[in-house]
């Protein structure tokens, strides 16, 4: 494994120490691992990216700096973790969920492909964990997935959007079960 994808993923269990996942109570970094694991197998992987993907919710959740991630793993890296970043909530602090995800998505409209491929990632871990929470919040959640496959990631990745879309109409067959 390169030495650089090494210190992400310590730098990476340092920061979320102590978080865990919702509805799940796993370590929290098991997530961005898992997403890492996924950007690995990509056919333009590179080392930059998947320390992105080990690294990208430290900013939004850890209290990270693009500027400190720079100086540990280099401009890449810390470009593409600060265009993931959602900053909806520290930007727009009255606005409800549905504004907050709307600004969010009008913003990685304008990223790289590069964060568009990890975005596409990030949410399909997301969704393959979330068989235990709330049914409401699932069908929020997946009207917002949905959403963002179609206004911002449609036409990144064909397989990684299918496989989205897969998860997605997978948590839709669950709760129509739950309501029969």
């Amino acid at each position: 494994m390169d030495d650089l994808i090494l210190k992400a993923a310590r730098f990476a269990a340092r920061q979320h120490t102590g978080q865990s996942r919702k509805y799940t109570a796993r370590p929290y970094v098991t997530h961005p691992a898992r997403v890492a694991a996924m950007a690995m197998l990509l056919p333009d992987a590179d080392p930059p990216l998947v320390c992105a993907a080990l690294l990208h919710d430290v900013i939004e959740d850890c209290g990270v700096t693009a500027e400190q991630l720079a100086a540990e793993f280099g401009s890449d890296v810390a470009s593409i973790v600060d265009e993931l970043t959602n900053r909806s909530k520290l930007e727009s602090p009255g606005a409800n969920r549905a504004q907050r995800k709307a600004l969010d998505r009008a913003r990685l409209k304008n990223v790289s492909r590069r964060a568009k491929l990890l975005k596409l990632l990030d949410r399909i871990d997301n969704l393959r964990e979330m068989d235990l929470a709330p049914s409401g919040f699932r069908r929020k959640y997946l009207d917002e997935s949905r959403l963002l496959l179609e206004e911002v990631l449609s036409g990144v990745e064909p397989n990684l959007e299918a496989e989205l879309l897969a998860e997605i109409k997978r948590h839709e067959g669950m709760l129509a079960l739950e309501r029969a």
